[in-house]
Parts: C-alpha cells; structure tokens; sequence
C-alpha cells in the first residue's frame, strides 16, 4: 500500500477522528470538573443549576467514553484552566465559552464522522444539540450573577 493510499484511506481517517474525539473528550471532562468546582461558589439557586449542568455533562463524557472504549482509544487528559476568574459571573461566563466551543466542535466532528460510522455521527450531533440547550440554561445562571461582584 503506498503512501497516498494510506493516508487517505477509510483506517487512517478513523483514527484521526478518534483521536479528535479523545481530545473532546478530554475537555468535556475538564468542563465536568470546572463546573463541579464553581457550583459550590455561587448562590444556593445558582449552585443546584450549575451542579445539574455538571451532571448532564458527565453523561456526555460517558458516552464519549463508551465510543473511545469500542475502538480501543482513551480520552485525553483536561487541560486546567489557567485563570478560572474572580467572581462568579466571570468563572461561569468562563464555563460558557467552554461549552459553546465544544458544542460548535462536536458539531463539527459529527459532519466528520457521517462518512466513516453514522451511528457515532448521530450520537455526536445528539450531544452537540443538547449541549446547545445547555448554553442556554449556563448563560441564564450566568446573568443572575452580580458581574461587578466580587467574591
């Protein structure tokens, strides 16, 4: 098999989206684990929301996990994030520009896998769309916080 072949072939492809995917992942995980760490920070309304974002993103990073898992491929470790801001309103501001760039790449990625398995396609897109439903419910949380507030 020559060079060309293999770098365009279907194998090569897979690989390479899985190991997007991993990377995804990884920062799924990373929103799980800095949304965990700022619910406890906000108000008692604020803390329930942000804990059940966490939670819904959790599933995600199992079913991510679970895709991964089925082609022998682990995720990626979170990057930590280098300033998680000084009040509440700016750490979920933070939050929400984390999940907004990874629903828009979990779109992407979905296009990407239709031409190599659809089921993974369809499952990426599910999460993409239900993510953009979370921006929502984050950015609500985010707006009943105090921007000019510090902790």
């Amino acid at each position: 098999m020559g060079f060309f072949q293999r770098l365009f072939s279907p194998a090569s492809a897979r690989a390479e989206l899985l190991e997007e995917l991993a990377v995804l992942t990884g920062r799924n995980q990373g929103l799980v684990e800095r949304l965990k760490r700022h619910a406890p920070m906000t108000a008692p309304n604020i803390k329930t929301g942000v804990e059940a974002l966490a939670e819904k993103e959790a599933g995600h990073v199992k079913v991510l996990n679970s895709i991964l898992a089925d082609n022998n491929v682990w995720s990626k470790l979170p990057e930590a994030a280098l300033h998680d801001g000084s009040n509440n309103w700016a750490r979920l501001s933070g939050d929400l520009e984390v999940l907004g760039t990874l629903a828009a790449d979990l779109r992407l990625n979905a296009m990407r896998w239709e031409s190599v398995d659809d089921g993974v396609a369809a499952t990426l897109l599910e999460l993409a769309l239900e993510d953009e439903v979370r921006e929502s419910e984050l950015r609500k949380l985010a707006m009943m916080c105090d921007a000019m507030a510090l902790d």
